[in-house]
């Protein structure tokens, strides 16, 4: 087993480690000859961690078929001193490898006393959100804007770690010495000028710096992909440090009827996306004499969240609750309580239901999912989304504008119609 400890100059911004302490945290990653432990080979695991105020990498590798048991050994007396163990589906693959590597070597050990971080659980929640074809660490890595000097995959490497062993024994029988570990190897050299399914004359060292170097990358590529959980954390409870950084402006547009929420994020987002969600509510094209469905707009750019709602001008109904105490007037189209439907004839009122105790009011409308501001209007008594009128009071109080905006954020992210635009 070679062990190789490396610096790094990394500058964090997601806060990956609250409510620790960046000392406390570690990250790592694991690379194997296949998928299963009881086939395949774990040949290399690496760790990330802060220490003495610089980042550092502390990676182990296997140069012969039999230090598996050296590097478990290893990884798990360098995780005694850490409170959360951050990786990227390290749940559906990396820890279920090792902790079955450790059965079959009658092996002790467990991750029991660390919190486990998993980075793709938690975007995954939010994956139909996010413009990305998939959900691969070096696609995250892409979006974020980080680009990788390894060109290789973890299958790329099943060969080259073959080629790697079978070079070892070779220059130890021709009694060739390679160049030492500590030694650096011009890694652009090897990936540039040397094609990538032709690694077999590379030397164990070249070959040792390539596993090494993918290894390095992913481990180091958590830190920063982490970014992509900004996309989550505005999209659950957007930050609102300033209520000064909350505004709502009415389109002065008579024939845009909108209203625009901005908040101002306490940090960068790596890249634009914009959302749209419709509402189950039909706006009338009077120039054009048609029915314009409405939709929520979310934009997330930079440091700003804006989103867009249609404001309904036109006529819902409010419904009571106590049906059993009205009557529907159908030529009206209304309901009365039955206290006054005494004096209406009976051919012209029948008992309310509950899909026709209501009445109507034209006005100007906001959509919301948890009736927080009532009273509360909708289109038809199935509607799940109800209606406000433009003029309650209770809007006008910034904390509660506030919890509407995260209303508003759940409707997007549980809303299966929701689509990305950008």
């Amino acid at each position: 087993m070679k062990t190789i400890h490396t610096i790094l100059q990394i500058n964090p911004s997601y806060p990956l480690m609250y409510p620790y302490n960046w000392e406390d945290i570690i990250f790592f990653d694991i690379e194997t000859t296949g998928f299963s432990a009881n086939t395949s080979y774990l040949y290399l695991i690496g760790c990330m961690y802060y220490k003495n105020n610089t980042w550092q990498m502390t990676q182990w590798l296997a140069d012969d078929m039999n230090s598996e048991i050296s590097i478990l050994e290893a990884f798990f007396q360098t995780l005694k001193s850490y409170k959360r163990l951050i990786h990227f589906n390290g749940s559906g693959f990396d820890i279920p490898f090792i902790l079955q590597k450790c059965r079959r070597h009658h092996l002790d050990y467990t991750f029991d006393n660390l919190e486990s971080f998993d980075i793709y659980k938690k975007i995954l929640p939010f994956k139909k959100m996010l413009p990305l074809p998939n959900y691969k660490l070096k696609t995250i890595e892409q979006f974020v804007g980080l680009n990788r000097t390894d060109i290789f995959s973890g299958e790329d490497l099943i060969q080259i770690y073959a080629n790697y062993l079978g070079r070892v024994q070779y220059e130890k029988l021709a009694g060739k010495k390679s160049v030492s570990v500590s030694q650096k190897v011009n890694l652009t050299d090897i990936i540039t000028h040397k094609e990538k399914d032709n690694t077999k004359n590379l030397t164990s060292e070249e070959l040792s710096q390539i596993l090494l170097l993918h290894n390095l990358e992913d481990v180091k590529g958590l830190i920063q992909v982490a970014d992509i959980l900004y996309y989550c954390e505005v999209l659950v409870t957007p930050p609102l440090t300033d209520p000064l950084t909350l505004k709502a402006t009415i389109s002065d547009d008579p024939n845009e009827a909108f209203i625009h929420f901005s908040i101002t994020l306490p940090y960068r987002l790596p890249q634009p996306v914009t959302l749209r969600s419709p509402f189950p509510l039909f706006m009338q094209d009077m120039e054009n004499e048609a029915q314009i469905p409405c939709s929520i707009r979310l934009s997330l750019d930079e440091n700003q969240m804006k989103i867009i709602l249609p404001i309904y001008e036109g006529e819902l109904k409010y419904f009571f609750d106590n049906y059993r105490d009205y009557y529907y007037l159908p030529k009206e189209d209304t309901a009365i309580h039955k206290s006054v439907a005494q004096y209406v004839d009976k051919d012209f009122k029948v008992k309310a239901k509950p899909g026709t105790c209501y009445n109507k009011k034209y006005s100007r409308f906001l959509p919301q999912t948890d009736s927080q501001f009532s009273p509360w209007f909708k289109n038809s008594f199935q509607d799940k989304i109800t209606y406000f009128e433009l003029t309650n009071e209770a809007f006008r109080e910034p904390e509660k504008i506030y919890k509407y905006i995260q209303s508003l954020l759940q409707y997007i992210i549980t809303n299966k119609s929701t689509i990305i635009l950008q």
